[in-house]
């Protein structure tokens, strides 16, 4: 199977090799350091404003990697002050922050280098040890990429299997063709 990278992946692995990092073992303050954004550990809830990231430190190691990559989506990706933006809009940019998290906390060039188990309780611990990361987020990261193979095996099975013949390869040219016009 050849596994699709998405866009935000690919990012992802951009972002990682710019700042020459290819392991999981490497701490959030080296991170914030290599990407030169200020790293703050105040007793308060987490945020980021202007190339700042404010982590609470009475929260786990675990969360506050998970936090970081949460708020360095907003750092690298968002502008405006949520508070007077509207909901929709706050929204969206913490659904893409959540997203990015999930992905740059468990880089998909690094879990595709990674041996998991067959018991998927297994490989959730093996995720989280990892990576550093809660177990909860490991299960989400890891549901998320067996989605994206899956999806990939489907596609592979339906090309394989003359599913798509090229009368019907026409029909989706020409449906495109329509959209586009």
């Amino acid at each position: 199977m050849k596994y699709v990278m998405t866009p935000l992946e690919d990012l992802v692995q951009q972002l990682y090799q710019r700042i020459d990092v290819c392991q999981p073992d490497h701490s959030i303050d080296d991170i914030a350091d290599r990407l030169d954004i200020e790293l703050c550990y105040l007793q308060t809830a987490s945020f980021s404003s202007r190339g700042c990231v404010v982590l609470d430190p009475r929260l786990s190691p675990e969360k506050q990697k998970e936090v970081f990559g949460h708020e360095l989506a907003h750092v690298l990706f968002h502008v405006g002050i949520q508070l007077i933006m509207p909901e929709s809009f706050r929204l969206l940019q913490e659904y893409q922050a959540r997203n990015f998290a999930l992905h740059f906390c468990v880089p998909t060039f690094m879990l595709l280098n990674q041996k998991l188990y067959k018991e998927r309780a297994q490989s959730v611990d093996l995720i989280a040890k990892t990576y550093s990361v809660t177990h909860e987020f490991a299960d989400l990261r890891l549901a998320h990429y067996e989605r994206q193979i899956k999806a990939a095996l489907f596609y592979e099975r339906l090309n394989d299997s003359n599913l798509i013949n090229k009368k019907d390869t026409n029909v989706f040219k020409q449906s495109k063709a329509i959209i586009t016009v």
